[in-house]
Order: C-alpha cells, then sequence, then structure tokens
C-alpha cells in the first residue's frame, strides 16, 4: 500500500499531510502528517475512533449510540490518487483517506468507501458516469452579519467588487487539481455559485470538498466569511447544491445519456432518471438532511419543491438542460450541509434501481409547477417532496434500496446523527417565537 505515495511527498519537498476523512455530515476531519511520519502512515494509515461518528453537527454525542468509547478505532490511509498540494499552506499536501478496520479491509461505515461501492455497481451495470457538481455561496463581512456587496444577479459588477477573491479561487483551485468551469454571481445581495467540470464520481466529490475548504480559507483572507448554509435568512435567496450526471459506456467511454426521442434521452437514461423521482423523498433526506434545508425548498422559489422532471426547466426537481451535449440527468434539491459522498452514492443506487425495474419517468412537467394548485398537480401525478427533515429522513428509513446500496453501517448511522439534530432542534425557542408568543395572547 501507499504507492510510492512518501517518497513522492519527500522528492516534492512536502514537510505536511494534512489525511483527511469525512464523518456523515459531510466535515472535513483529519491530521497534519509530518515527514517524518510520511511512510508510516501512507502503509498503515492514521487513527480515528469509531465514536466519531456517532456525534451530531454540534459535537454532541447521539443517544444509545452504536459507537462508543470501547468500540475502537479505524484507519484512514491516504488515497494515492487524491493527493494535491494546498497552495495556501507552505509545504502541504493534502489526501483523502479511505476508512480501513484493523484488519485491513474497508470499513462499512466509510463515507467515501460508500460512494466507491456504488461507483462500482455502475461499473458492474455496464456504465460510467461523469458528475460536476454547482455549489451555491454567501460572501458576508468578517462578523457575518451583512452581505459583502449588494450587486445585481449575475452581474459583471457583482464579480468587479469581490475580483481579489474571485481571481485568487481561480488561481488556487487548478493548484489543487480543480477544474473550475466557471464562477460567477448569483441572485442573492452577496451570493455566488461555482461550477466545477465534470470528473467521475469519487473524484468530483473530492473536488467539490477541496473547492470548500479553499473558498473558506480564500474568503478569510479578504476579511470575509463564506457560508454554505441553504437559507441564510428568510429574506434572501437559498443556496443549493445542484448534481449534474451524465452516463458512459464502461467499456468505450462512449455517451449513453443523449436520446433520439422528445426528451433528448437515452432509455437507459429515461430509467435512471425515473430511479431518482421513484426515489424522491429518500434521495432529499441525503441531499437535504437538516432543518434548515427546509426552509430553502419552497414552491415558486426557483428551488424544486416537488417530485417531478422537466427540459430546460428549474422549477423541477429533475432538469434535462437540452439535447445532444447539453443531455444531462440535473438533480436540483441537495445543498451543502449534504455529504457529498452519500448523496451522490444515493443518486447512483437510485438510477440503478430505477434501470434494473424498467421504470418510466413519465411525461415532463407542464411550466413552473411551483405556481400550480394542489388540485392541477394532482391531476398531473405531480406529487410534493417532503416539506420537513423528519419526513425525509423516514422516507429514507423505509427505502429498502437505498438501505442496501448504502450498507448496514452508514444507512442507519447515517439517519441516527441526523434524527438526533432533528431533536436538538425541535426543542430550541427562535427569536420569532419570542417576538411572537412572549406578550400574547
Amino acid at each position: 500500500m501507499g504507492d510510492g505515495l512518501a517518497e513522492r511527498l519527500a522528492a516534492d519537498g512536502f514537510e505536511h499531510l494534512w489525511v483527511a476523512y469525512t464523518d456523515y455530515h459531510g466535515r472535513l476531519a483529519g491530521r497534519d502528517i509530518p515527514r517524518a511520519r510520511f511512510a508510516a502512515v501512507a502503509e498503515r494509515g492514521t487513527n480515528f475512533a469509531r465514536a466519531n461518528f456517532n456525534y451530531t453537527i454540534r459535537d454532541e454525542q447521539v443517544p444509545q449510540p452504536r459507537f462508543g468509547a470501547d468500540t475502537g478505532d479505524v484507519l484512514a490511509i491516504p488515497d494515492p490518487d487524491s493527493v494535491v498540494r494546498v497552495p495556501f499552506r507552505p509545504a502541504t499536501a493534502f489526501g483523502f483517506g479511505v476508512l480501513h478496520d484493523e484488519a485491513g479491509g474497508v470499513w462499512d461505515g466509510c463515507p467515501r468507501g460508500a460512494l466507491l461501492r456504488a461507483a462500482g455497481a455502475l461499473a458492474e451495470a455496464g456504465y460510467t458516469a461523469r458528475v460536476a457538481f454547482e455549489p451555491e455561496f454567501y460572501l458576508l463581512r468578517e462578523d457575518g452579519s451583512t452581505p459583502a456587496n449588494t450587486a445585481g444577479m449575475y452581474t459583471i459588477g457583482g464579480l468587479d467588487l469581490q475580483a481579489a477573491f474571485v481571481e485568487r479561487v481561480v488561481e488556487t483551485l487548478p493548484a489543487m487539481g480543480v477544474s473550475l468551469e466557471a464562477i460567477g454571481k448569483e441572485y442573492g445581495h452577496g451570493q455566488y455559485e461555482a461550477n466545477i467540470a465534470p470528473d467521475h464520481p469519487v473524484a468530483a466529490a473530492d473536488d467539490l470538498f477541496l473547492l470548500r475548504l479553499a473558498i473558506r480559507h480564500l474568503a478569510r483572507e479578504q476579511g470575509l466569511l463564506a457560508t454554505f448554509m441553504p437559507k441564510l435568512d428568510a429574506t434572501v435567496a437559498g443556496s443549493g447544491l445542484h448534481v449534474h450526471l451524465s452516463l458512459q459506456d464502461a467499456v468505450t467511454g462512449e455517451d449513453r445519456t443523449a436520446g433520439g426521442d422528445l426528451s433528448g434521452l437515452s432509455a437507459p437514461a429515461r430509467a435512471f432518471m425515473a430511479g431518482w423521482l421513484a426515489h424522491a423523498e429518500a434521495l432529499t433526506g441525503l441531499g437535504a438532511p437538516t432543518p434548515n434545508s427546509y426552509k430553502r425548498l419552497q414552491p415558486g422559489s426557483w428551488a424544486p419543491a416537488h417530485a417531478c422532471w422537466g427540459i430546460g426547466n428549474r422549477a423541477a426537481l429533475v432538469r434535462i438542460p437540452g439535447p445532444k451535449k447539453r443531455a444531462r440527468l440535473e438533480f436540483r434539491c441537495g445543498d451543502n450541509t449534504s455529504s457529498p459522498y452519500l448523496f451522490l452514492a444515493g443518486l447512483i443506487w437510485a438510477g440503478l434501481d430505477g434501470m434494473r425495474r424498467g421504470l418510466d419517468p413519465g411525461a415532463p412537467a407542464p411550466g413552473d409547477v411551483g405556481h400550480l394548485d394542489p388540485a392541477a398537480l394532482a391531476d398531473r401525478g405531480i406529487r410534493f417532496l417532503p416539506r420537513e427533515p423528519g419526513a425525509a429522513l423516514d422516507a429514507l428509513a423505509a427505502d429498502r434500496a437505498l438501505a442496501a446500496g448504502l450498507g448496514p453501517v452508514v444507512h442507519p448511522e447515517f439517519l441516527r446523527v441526523k434524527q438526533a439534530e432533528l431533536a436538538a432542534y425541535r426543542l430550541q425557542v427562535s427569536p420569532w417565537e419570542r417576538t411572537t408568543y412572549l406578550e400574547a395572547p
């Protein structure tokens, strides 16, 4: 193991190696490994407690944890192909670890391992995928109280006002191995969107983690705070995480997404999309797993609230941008509180289930479904996505295909930590409640 990683790092002058893994909240965690330990860690990994995976986003242990103080360690072994330079940290490299058990096998609870398994199953079915993430985020003043600017949506002025930040992003990400297609001003004041070039599933998720790490650091360089929070305030646009996916032949690499029917999709791509729609509620639990997520997923907001698909339709859960070279599947309800590894693994397993069962997605949605009344939605067979996180997590708990795909550790333990987070949220008293009820009735 290691594939000469230690020697390569030493030859390139690195003094530090950040070995990272991710928890079920999509947070990067890890250690700084000094040069003297490169060889040992490349071979054996660095240990972390299994119990880390039974803590909430607020670092509070869940009730009745499966993994406690007595359940031992897992070993994060850096994937040599994932190792990149950290341009903003001197002589520092970064590598994504795959979590192994003491016997040497990939641990069943590893989020990156879960995506590796899903990509492997897709290959066994005869396909590979190209995936691109589009994360949205806000730039705020350093104290987080106000947006960095009030520039209009999609304006060049919005780029010019943050030119120093944008220039640093454009020069830093390629140095980290992340191919950035574009960065632009989004709808909200201080809101931006980055477009990452397509890659195979694991590399695409790795790229998203690196982009978020870099953007947060580069914002701090400019005296700003970058936030990927889904709904920063009730009065501003939400920030999503759109996922673009296309299918290729696993042997020849030829495109298997585009087709000749009115949707512009091939039969396999239509079945794959139908799997997304069939599992939409559970996928929402993976892609939008926090209470804040559902303050973004509102009808008529350009964030999807219904399980439907459309051609060039940004109100739909699944959008087909266009025919031929633009034929790809875009899943639109996710946000950056998700774990990209688990979200993408779920999308692959759902799509494979659609293929296996020969599902059909039906007709595309007519117009902006966010403005249709309930009767019109019912006539068209269009159902709402879950309206709150408990319903989405319940759907994920009941979804047999996703449970089987994610496995007997990832599936229940993801639910355990997110349900504990939701239970804690439900006990909080918000400023809105105090303002409304303090002197009522």
